[in-house]
């Protein structure tokens, strides 16, 4: 009986040491994580496009834009989400426009847009 008692606490003893190592690990863990690779932040990238599309309920633009090499797109017609109904009030249907966009995955939102000659 004294066997079991003496294995059971010494059971009970290692457990309670390991559950104690890892909290405290955790909380010695550095947030910033030094020599991890942070995902980077969103680069705001430049285009030329053709404005075929203006949502403005929606607050989306349409735009047919050329190649944009800097961050591996090809040229294509895309909607976008615009960072402000403010970027609408001197473009249209029509105008061919360079954009500044800044890139998530595969979508994005134009943060500035002015129409070329």
């Amino acid at each position: 009986m004294k066997k079991y008692f003496l294995v059971c606490l010494i059971s009970a003893f290692a457990g309670a040491l390991i559950a104690t190592s890892t909290v405290v690990a955790a909380r010695q863990m550095d947030p910033d994580m030094p020599g991890m690779q942070h995902e980077a932040k969103p680069v705001d990238v430049q285009g030329v496009g053709v404005i075929k599309a203006i949502d403005a309920a929606k607050g989306t633009i349409t735009l047919q834009h050329e190649t944009i090499a800097v961050i591996g797109w090809p040229a294509m017609t895309m909607s976008f989400k615009l960072a402000s109904p403010e970027l609408l009030k001197h473009v249209k249907v029509g105008d061919k426009v360079q954009f500044t966009l800044r890139p998530v995955g595969m979508a994005g939102t134009v943060t500035s847009i002015t129409v070329l000659p």
